[in-house]
Order: C-alpha cells, then sequence, then structure tokens
C-alpha cells in the first residue's frame, strides 16, 4: 500500500490541469467557451505551480488506517516546514505525532524527501509517469470536459467542469488509461485569474492493477486551493480515501496533506 499512498499523495491534483509552457493571458474569457477556459486554466496552473519553488510553507501529513468495519487501527502525523534550497526543498520535521520529533526521524523524513518527488514529478508532466505511475494530471488531460456554469465556491467566482469516464478514447495505455476509464468529477476555475480552485474524483467501478495482483476498489480525491499572495494559487488540503486490495491484503485508507503558512522569499531565501 506504500505505492498506492505514494502515487496518490499531493502531486495528484496540481497536474490537474496539464498545460504547455506559458503564462496567463490577461483576456477575459466568454462564459461558455469551454476550450478558452480550459486553454487559459492550464497557463495559469502552470504559472502557480513553477511559483510554488519561491515560498516556504508548512505541510502536514496525516494518515488514518482502518479495518473492514471502519475501526481505526492505526495513524500517523507528521508536520514540516519546507523551505526552497538550489533546484529542490528542504524538507524539516518539527512534530512527529502531536511532539517534537526526534533526530533519527528527522534524518529518516529529511532523506526521504517527499515533497521534493511529488514537486519534481509535478514539474515534469508526462515525464514523471515512469516515477509516479499514475497522476491526476493525466486522467483530467485525457477525459472530456462539460461545461456546468458558474458556482460561488469558498465566497469565489468559479467556472464548473465536470468529467467522466464516457465515451473517452485516452491516447495512451496502461495504468493511467485504466484510471481515465474508471473515474469521474469536477473541476472549479476562478472567473477572476482562472486558477484552479478545487476538485473532486471519485472511481466508479474497480481498478486491477500489476497483472490483477491488486485492485482498487473505491478511490476518491478532493483538493482545495487558494491565495498564498501575488496572484499565485496553490494547494490547501488534499484528502485522499483509499479501499485497495494488495495481494490477499485489504487496505483502507485516508490521507489528508495540508499547507499553509506560506512566506514569500526573496531570491537570495
Amino acid at each position: 500500500m506504500h505505492e498506492v499512498s505514494r502515487v496518490l499523495g499531493p502531486a495528484i491534483v496540481l497536474l490537474a490541469l496539464r498545460a504547455p509552457p506559458g503564462w496567463p493571458s490577461p483576456t477575459a474569457a466568454p462564459p461558455t467557451d469551454l476550450q478558452f477556459i480550459v486553454a487559459e486554466a492550464q497557463k495559469v496552473q502552470k504559472a502557480d505551480v513553477a511559483s510554488w519553488a519561491r515560498y516556504r510553507f508548512g505541510r502536514r501529513s496525516e494518515r488514518e488506517d482502518f479495518d473492514d468495519t471502519g475501526r481505526v487501527v492505526g495513524r500517523d502525523d507528521l508536520e514540516f516546514v519546507v523551505t526552497p534550497a538550489g533546484n529542490g526543498f528542504r524538507e524539516e520535521l518539527v512534530r512527529h505525532n502531536g511532539v517534537a520529533a526526534e533526530s533519527s526521524d528527522r534524518d529518516l523524513q529529511r532523506r526521504s524527501a517527499t515533497f521534493n518527488k511529488h514537486y519534481r514529478t509535478l514539474l515534469a508532466g508526462d515525464e514523471g509517469q515512469a516515477e509516479s505511475g499514475y497522476s491526476l494530471g493525466q486522467l483530467l488531460h485525457l477525459s472530456s470536459y462539460r461545461f456546468m456554469g458558474q458556482e460561488v465556491l469558498n465566497g469565489v467566482d468559479c467556472y464548473r467542469l465536470d468529467f467522466s469516464p464516457e465515451d473517452v478514447q485516452p491516447t495512451t495505455g496502461g495504468l493511467a488509461a485504466k484510471f481515465t476509464k474508471a473515474m469521474q468529477g469536477s473541476l472549479w476555475i476562478t472567473v477572476e485569474g482562472f486558477h484552479l480552485a478545487a476538485a473532486r474524483a471519485e472511481t466508479v467501478r474497480p481498478i486491477s492493477i500489476a497483472l490483477s495482483l491488486s485492485k482498487i476498489y473505491e478511490l476518491a480525491v478532493r483538493m482545495e486551493a487558494g491565495p498564498v499572495g501575488e496572484g499565485v494559487w496553490l494547494p490547501l488540503r488534499v484528502e485522499v480515501k483509499t479501499h485497495a486490495r494488495i495481494l490477499i491484503k485489504s487496505i483502507r485508507r485516508r490521507n489528508l496533506f495540508t499547507y499553509s503558512d506560506f512566506l514569500r522569499l526573496d531570491p537570495a531565501g
């Protein structure tokens, strides 16, 4: 299940609108011009992701494991301060399960560099597929969209776009295509600025992986983003719920990743 959790981490939704290089256009969109909305949101998403490397922030990773009755049988809670460093980030574990982290835990998490791996996959686009196996970005890039009108989300006017596996013909095979054929959901794109404000996705049928040795029965992803300053929007909360079987072991897990205290650093910071 470690592989499933690694694949379905924060990078899941940040690639939701995989884009070519470029910065957002200031042009206003006709409210029902779906192609224009998606194209602008792709460019803005690319810019927002690139901007992440200029911020120090807090990152919290919470995991709960359940038995088949829904009883919690395991928990883990890690709190980090993440700082841009060189071409990546320095990840300092500060608290583990509510208490100050021990030096051995800090060293282990620093070597694991979990966020660095997510961010490299995020920047790599399709080139990150070999490392990450599957990301929601690939799913949404392959899926068709339906314009559902405008909605107010957390006080912000947004365009809502829905996607589903119906009538979708993936251009690539493998694991990404399996997810594409099995998931449905929605995106909320801000009317002002075309930022990805939220995303929801869930499976509509089980997915077999690893030569059918493993099966994902249920997968649900929820992401919320918000402004962190200077016109940049970044994720604030990513929740992933999974019910899977790995060989003969049943896994029920909830992962919650939260991001806070964003601080823009100057180039020398």
